[in-house]
């Protein structure tokens, strides 16, 4: 147990090291294995479920080293009873950030084909990434990180750093091309403002994982409709859900505050933790 005590007082100096550690240790031994590094490749398709489950695994493994409460921090799982309009909120941006291009060249005349992929596979992506996949990172990006980091820095700064460590974690995806992703560059805007777009639904819900969970599944669907022509130029050096997702988080930080990104200057507190957080004015303003 000695071994074991020694970790968790480490952990206890440094709960987003550690978390951090054991997601970097998490990652590299599933992505290791995916191609074969230890001599057994796991499919590629149950390997990017896997690898998708690190962020949760590592939270899990660091609240149990912190000596605090699982039951808590898997409890934010059944925080469902917010309001609706924060479901319908998270999944309205992400839908039209997808069809942003299409709305867009829609609107000055160019013909547009609905559904763009069959139906089922609109479905079959949702359930699979809310269920499965995608989704459940928001155990360790948002039911972790986000209230931590909040503690120390403006709920602005907390985001846009997950937004940060979102894309490093992608990393060995996008260099062997497992998934589809955009130029570097463009892709870490999108990422950093949609954290903005997902810490500021995680904090105006009081730390409810669902909706969370819900918008980040509706933002990995296939676009509805597909429009024949040319789309504007701007889109050639943006894509149309970078626009929007900029745009919004934008929006969100001059009408909420970067402070908290709430109107009413509240934070979640910290799953697992006795007692609230630190006030705002002991928090490192932006």
């Amino acid at each position: 147990m000695n071994g074991v005590d020694s970790l968790r007082r480490k952990a206890s100096h440094r709960p987003i090291g550690t978390f951090l550690s054991v997601l970097a240790l998490c990652a590299g031994l599933v992505f290791a294995d995916l191609y074969g590094m230890f001599g057994s490749a796991i499919p590629i398709a149950g390997g990017r479920i896997l690898y998708a489950w690190t962020p949760m695994i590592a939270a899990g493994v660091t609240v149990w080293l912190l000596d605090e409460s699982v039951r808590d921090w898997l409890g934010q799982l059944r925080n469902l009873r917010v309001g609706i309009h924060w479901y319908l909120i998270g999944i309205t941006i992400m839908m039209l950030g997808t069809e942003a291009e299409t709305i867009v060249a829609a609107l000055s005349g160019a013909d547009v084909a609905v559904p763009y992929a069959p139906a089922g596979r609109y479905l079959f992506n949702f359930a699979v990434t809310l269920f499965l996949a995608g989704a459940l990172e928001e155990l360790g990006w948002r039911g972790f990180l986000q209230p931590r980091l909040q503690q120390r820095f403006s709920a602005l700064r907390a985001s846009m750093v997950i937004g940060v460590v979102w894309v490093l974690w992608h990393i060995p995806m996008i260099l062997t091309r497992t998934g589809e992703f955009t130029v570097f560059w463009e892709y870490t805007l999108n990422m950093i403002a949609l954290s903005v777009i997902l810490g500021w639904l995680y904090n105006n819900t009081e730390g409810a994982l669902p909706v969370a969970m819900i918008t980040h599944a509706s933002h990995n669907m296939p676009r509805i409709g597909d429009a024949a022509g040319n789309v504007p130029a701007v889109f050639d050096i943006l894509s149309g859900d970078t626009v929007l997702y900029l745009l919004c988080a934008s929006i969100i930080a001059l009408y909420a505050g970067s402070q908290t990104l709430t109107r009413d200057g509240t934070l979640p507190v910290v799953p697992g933790q006795l007692g609230e957080c630190v006030p705002e004015q002991e928090r490192t303003a932006d």
